[in-house]
């Protein structure tokens, strides 16, 4: 990943870290098709909860998953971090630089869905200190939950596949002596 001088309360590198990673492996090049569903999907739920006027109701709850996901994903982050440094050191080198673009684009990702849950963390619990929960929330204020909301579930997503894709990567390219 590339370095940037800016505020140490910027998130601007991190968004941008991610979406670096919405690339095809082989080629290298953006795929609109990624960009699309990764956002047109939000969008079209968040379109259809506004269309059938629908309202975002049990906000604590809400706000109290959203915070324990966040939670998990930041220890998904610490789990990386330590696997990563580990693994690397036992791979063979052609295997390294590979294993080495997975883990960057894990952070990347990873970072981006911690960020977003902190964002619709500090969103809902504004709501829920400054307004009435017994209420449905507004429209404008369910759009933004669903979109952001399914945003980090899709975020989370992709995250998995690229676990997984770690994993398999060190099963595949690194011989486990049985004890």
């Amino acid at each position: 990943m590339r370095r940037t001088e800016s505020s140490k309360f910027s998130a601007l590198v991190l968004v941008q870290d991610h979406y670096d990673t919405l690339r095809n492996y082989g080629t290298k090049r953006r795929r609109p098709a990624d960009y699309l569903v990764y956002l047109g999907g939000p969008a079209l739920i968040a379109g259809c909860v506004w269309f059938f006027d629908g309202r975002a109701r049990n906000v604590p709850d809400v706000l109290a998953a959203v915070a324990i996901l966040t939670g998990l994903i930041f220890n998904v982050f610490v789990l990386i971090f330590d696997l990563t440094a580990r693994a690397t050191d036992m791979l063979p080198s052609h295997a390294r630089e590979f294993v080495d673009q997975l883990a960057d684009e894990l952070r990347a990702n990873v970072s981006y869905a911690v960020l977003v849950g902190i964002v619709l963390t500090g969103l809902l619990g504004g709501v829920v200190m400054f307004t009435d929960t017994d209420k449905p929330l507004g429209r404008v204020f369910t759009l933004v939950v669903v979109f952001a909301g399914v945003h980090l579930l899709l975020t989370i997503f992709m995250i998995l596949k690229r676990v997984r894709a770690m994993f398999r990567s060190f099963r595949a390219r690194h011989e486990e002596p049985i004890p």
